[in-house]
């Protein structure tokens, strides 16, 4: 009897062991560290810290960075002991550590400087965006948060209302380093990674009025000269950023299209201000990124009010365009039973979404692999109602308190097509000075601000705010 008692006792050992292992196990494979400057200052445990220099190299450090310093921690290239996972919590400026399994850990921890992207996402409040319309009333004071949407790429994060966090110099006009200052807007970062922004004067201080001199004409490039978006009105392809006659929905990717006068206007401008930048072998403006016309018609049949067949956009053919039948509300005034229904999506990317001619191929979450147009001389365009709509500029609207009204300057054109009919002519949609989205024909004079997109992995300097006074700097 004593020896099954024995033989009890030391069969029920392993088994008591492996279970006190097992807790034991779990109790390590559970545990949580978070890390910050002054848990790594009184910590006994080896930690080391690397920051990356301008060559992209990294060099060792006894000094955590500090919030807003312009750097990230690189996850990917960090390690600790065992089987640990390292996680980064921006909005705390904690390192999170899991699956600690012993006490002196020893970490080598890798801070990479954040992309500009990364900046704006980390220190700005993310709100989804509103799915069923827009209320002016109700967006006029975020100063401080970006929305999000879907566009061909991805999750875009754009601006919208009373904003004054959304500021970058980029840039000097002319072609020398004694040329004044370019500053922009961000409208907003796109699906890709990419940021699209809007010229917004030239200078060297701001002023209220959104422009860098003493009044609003600063924020267009031809703020002497008004210029017509195309010279004549009697055919719906005058609608066209670049068009063919003849030609269905106006498209043409050959030699033998017309450049709209804008289009040339912006080439110019480009040109005598960003080719040096654009030519650099590390220049900050994407080359791939392009800007939506907007002209695809619907399949569907021409109504009263709705959409147009798919012979639109071609002579004289009557047309209402995509932009046209989201943006303008049945009746003669938007109504809150009738809202404006945005969207940052290019209907036809394949022909209707130009972008320069040495793009590359894009990954699209509908088209799969596509390069655009690739018929453009550079990289630039202009804003689209729709991205209009989402700032809060809405048709026939009055809003002089969010970031993309003009103010005292009056009117200025965007890319997107409204309609064309034979006894009103050829129209595409503007800004105009009291704030609100309007519409005019393509022979009328209105001014131009010019839409670029910077790389995805560009980074801003650490001491910029995105104030009118203290901009981000690219």
């Amino acid at each position: 009897m004593r020896n099954k008692k024995i033989i009890f006792i030391f069969s029920i050992i392993p088994i008591l062991l492996i279970s006190l292992l097992l807790i034991n196990y779990e109790k390590s494979t559970t545990k949580e560290v978070y890390l910050n400057e002054d848990s790594i200052k009184t910590s006994s445990s080896p930690i080391g810290i690397y920051i990356e220099q301008d060559n992209g190299t990294y060099k060792y450090s006894g000094t955590y960075p500090e919030k807003g310093s312009g750097f990230t921690l690189d996850t990917t290239q960090s390690i600790c002991d065992g089987n640990t996972t390292i996680s980064w919590d921006s909005k705390n400026w904690n390192i999170i550590i899991k699956n600690i399994n012993q006490e002196d850990l020893k970490c080598y921890l890798y801070f990479r400087k954040e992309t500009a992207s990364e900046k704006l996402l980390m220190y700005k409040n993310i709100e989804e965006g509103e799915k069923e319309g827009f209320n002016q009333v109700e967006i006029a004071n975020h100063s401080d948060t970006l929305y999000t949407d879907i566009d061909d790429f991805g999750t875009t994060y754009y601006f919208r209302g009373k904003v004054n966090s959304n500021w970058v110099k980029f840039g000097k006009t002319g072609t020398d380093t004694n040329g004044k200052d370019i500053y922009w807007r961000i409208i907003r970062i796109n699906g890709d990674g990419t940021i699209r922004m809007m010229y917004s004067g030239e200078g060297s201080a701001a002023t209220s009025d959104g422009g860098y001199t003493t009044n609003g004409a600063a924020a267009l490039i031809n703020k002497d000269t008004s210029i017509k978006y195309y010279s004549s009105n009697n055919r719906a392809e005058y609608v066209g950023f670049q068009f063919k006659t003849e030609s269905i929905h106006g498209y043409g990717t050959g030699t033998d299209v017309t450049k709209s006068n804008v289009l040339t206007q912006l080439n110019t401008w480009f040109e005598n201000n960003l080719s040096d930048e654009f030519a650099s072998e590390n220049g900050k403006i994407d080359k791939n990124v392009g800007f939506c016309n907007d002209r695809r018609n619907s399949t569907t049949k021409t109504t009263a009010w709705g959409s147009e067949n798919d012979n639109g956009g071609t002579g004289t053919t009557t047309t209402y365009y995509g932009a046209h039948l989201r943006l303008i509300p049945k009746g003669s005034y938007p109504s809150p039973t009738n809202k404006s229904k945005p969207t940052f999506n290019c209907k036809d990317i394949d022909n209707d979404y130009f972008t320069y001619t040495g793009a590359t191929q894009k990954t699209t979450a509908t088209k799969g692999q596509t390069s655009g147009t690739k018929s453009l001389t550079y990289p630039v365009g202009l804003i689209t109602a729709d991205e209009v709509t989402f700032a809060g500029g809405l048709y026939d609207k009055n809003n002089s308190d969010y970031y993309l009204n003009n103010q005292s300057n009056g009117y200025y054109w965007t890319m997107s097509p409204s309609y064309f009919i034979s006894s009103s002519g050829a129209r595409v949609f503007c800004v105009v000075s009291n704030g609100n989205l309007g519409l005019n024909i393509v022979n009328f004079t209105y001014g131009i601000r010019p839409v670029i997109n910077l790389k995805a992995d560009i980074t801003f300097a650490p001491e910029g705010d995105g104030s009118s006074t203290n901009p981000y700097v690219a």
